[in-house]
């Protein structure tokens, strides 16, 4: 057996690497050091002060090997071909996501403007983006100044140059969007429908392009003529578009930047990970946005972003500007071989870069997050283990789990959503989404909301009496009682129903509140904590998160279908030149209310239409 005391004794007081070995020889992980000999010692020095993660290396280390090199820039190269070669256990471990946002100009007759994130050789690109939100919102403004076309209609030229509709795929010709004004029609074929279409796509490409100024001035002087001619609503619309615009700020902040070529740093650490997101700005313009899960098994933040660091910027040749959020220690001759500049801003415009890399690091974190959370690896014995673990029986042969979540925006738009699991499987087809009617336009209530799910779900129950063995609420222990509330209200309600009261008797509740994945159980003072990486939590969390997601989705879905041209044609009252002339002057379903306009163009009956149809 190795002495391990005589091999710490005899490591040299030098720039190298160090490899830590197993008992069966495999190298578990490499490091450097300009010090091997302490730095190496370390480890072993009051191994009660180093993390669990670390004692565990070490209780595993059986041999050690060194490497000497000339200087700490030696030592990093090797350390980093080694790891490559080697992918040691106990060494950060980091993937990286190359999905970025652009917006497309498609090459074709009249051509469409969208969002993706596959990059091919056909059409014109814009980008990267930071977020989908901010593309979103470029894309709506656009739509609504310049009109593009969202139909698959495809256009041809005859021998003669004459351009004709060789397939309307599914389109109606003109569209609604083109009466309502939010589409200039090149599908009509008109000569000065189609030139204002085509010069609406050069007027994209400049306003993608960074040309702000030029679409802001052209739209300011449209505003003023408007006014001067008395056309206070074309005006009012213009002056929308203006302040849309403006409120467009991430270009622009890296436009007003100085100082030449800078990376802009910035992470989150959340789910036992690190999330980094890295913004490249070359020639004052983003270059790319790159993102990187970094899985670190040993070391604090500090320590993984400095190994990124060095990693990333090894062959770099170029002097680059750094910002970073906080400092890092970097040996100083590794730094001068970086080439790097760093700085640690306070103030000003590289501040908001960091927020914008923060904000991209969060929305990348959350994302890994939820697709890791995959159902391979829960079973049967896995529901079996929460039950028992939670004091619960098993009442079904194939444990069946559901979780209850509550979706809103802004207090409209509320819904829940059910989702279930079986056997430790997630099961699809048994999902259920709810509107929720007890709440008021703007009411934000979780406990009632939770109430009303509950009270339905007792009355499938007396129904079909499909009992799960668990039922989880989104929330904490104030979801739990009011849950509880409903349930004793619906005994009392029931209560000559015996075969019912002993339904309900038997359910099973636990609520997990998400800050800091507590889960409660009723009548009980103190939560659960589960290790992070415990399967049964990480079962719990898959749930509750694929209920918060078809959730989200449900409302997202309302909210579209609502702004949807043709709901109005749903409204009883509201015939077809009612419903153009209020779309036009509204743009759309959500921006309707009863106002001089409204009360002015429609009856009293069609407006109380739209009252009980929750459209104003």
């Amino acid at each position: 057996m190795n002495d391990l005391k005589n091999i710490l004794k005899n490591i040299p007081k030098l720039p190298g690497i160090y490899q830590f070995l197993n008992k069966n020889g495999k190298i578990i992980y490499i490091g450097k050091s300009v010090k091997l000999h302490s730095r190496v010692n370390s480890y072993f020095n009051g191994t009660k002060k180093l993390n669990f993660a670390k004692q565990k290396m070490v209780g595993e280390i059986y041999s050690i090997k060194t490497i000497i090199t000339n200087n700490g820039v030696e030592s990093l190269l090797l350390e980093t071909n080694l790891i490559k070669k080697h992918k040691p256990k106990y060494n950060i471990l980091m993937k990286d996501d190359k999905n970025q946002l652009y917006i497309k100009i498609t090459n074709e007759i009249f051509p469409k403007v969208i969002k993706t994130r596959i990059k091919t050789n056909s059409g014109i690109y814009f980008g990267p983006y930071i977020s989908s939100n901010y593309v979103n919102n470029i894309l709506k403004i656009l739509k609504k100044i310049y009109g593009y076309r969202d139909n698959n209609i495809k256009f041809e030229k005859d021998k003669n140059g004459k351009i004709f509709i060789k397939s309307l795929n599914g389109a109606k010709i003109p569209s609604l969007e083109y009466y309502i004004g939010t589409c200039s029609g090149p599908c009509t074929l008109k000569e000065e429908n189609m030139k204002k279409y085509d010069e609406g796509i050069e007027n994209i490409k400049k306003f993608l392009s960074g040309d702000f100024e030029k679409l802001l001035k052209d739209l300011k002087i449209k505003m003023l003529s408007q006014a001067n001619s008395l056309n206070f609503e074309e005006a009012s619309k213009t002056k929308e578009y203006i302040l849309s615009i403006e409120s467009l700020k991430e270009n622009q902040i890296v436009r007003d930047l100085a100082g030449g070529d800078q990376d802009i740093i910035n992470y989150l650490e959340k789910y036992d990970k690190l999330y980094l997101s890295k913004i490249e700005v070359r020639n004052q313009k983003i270059n790319g946005i790159y993102n990187f899960e970094i899985d670190n098994k040993l070391f604090e933040i500090d320590e993984s972003i400095r190994f990124f660091i060095e990693n990333n910027y090894l062959t770099n040749s170029v002097k680059l500007n750094l910002i970073l959020p906080k400092k890092i220690e970097i040996e100083d001759d590794i730094l001068k071989n970086l080439n790097l500049n760093i700085e640690i801003p306070k103030i000003g415009e590289k501040t908001d870069l960091l927020n914008l890399a923060y904000k991209n690091a969060f929305e990348f974190g959350y994302k890994s997050h939820i697709s890791s959370l995959s159902t391979k690896g829960f079973t049967q014995k896995n529901s079996l283990d929460l039950l028992n673990l939670l004091g619960y029986k098993q009442i079904n042969k194939n444990i069946i789990f559901e979780c209850n979540d509550i979706s809103h925006i802004y207090g409209s738009y509320t819904t829940a959503s059910r989702s279930v699991m079986e056997g430790g499987k997630l099961t699809l087809q048994k999902y259920k989404k709810f509107k929720i009617k007890t709440l008021n336009s703007g009411e934000i209530n979780d406990y009632l909301s939770h109430q009303e799910i509950a009270k339905r779900r007792y009355l499938e129950l007396k129904k079909l009496k499909n009992i799960p063995d668990l039922i989880i609420i989104d929330g904490g222990k104030g979801q739990l009682s009011s849950i509880f509330e409903v349930l004793e209200k619906t005994k009392n309600e029931f209560k000559d129903d015996l075969e019912f009261i002993s339904i309900l008797e038997k359910l099973q509740y636990i609520s997990l509140a998400e800050k800091e994945e507590e889960i409660f159980l009723p009548g009980k003072k103190t939560s659960i904590k589960l290790d992070k990486d415990d399967i049964l939590l990480k079962l719990i969390q898959k749930l509750r998160d694929e209920a918060h997601r078809f959730a989200v989705n449900f409302t997202q879905t309302l909210r579209g279908n609502k702004a949807k041209k043709n709901i109005l044609e749903e409204i009883p009252g509201i015939g077809p030149k009612t419903r153009i002339k209020l779309l036009k002057h509204y743009g759309n379903i959500d921006e309707l209310k009863e106002d001089d306009f409204l009360i002015n163009t429609l009856k009293k009956p069609q407006i109380e239409a739209l009252k009980e149809h929750g459209i104003i």
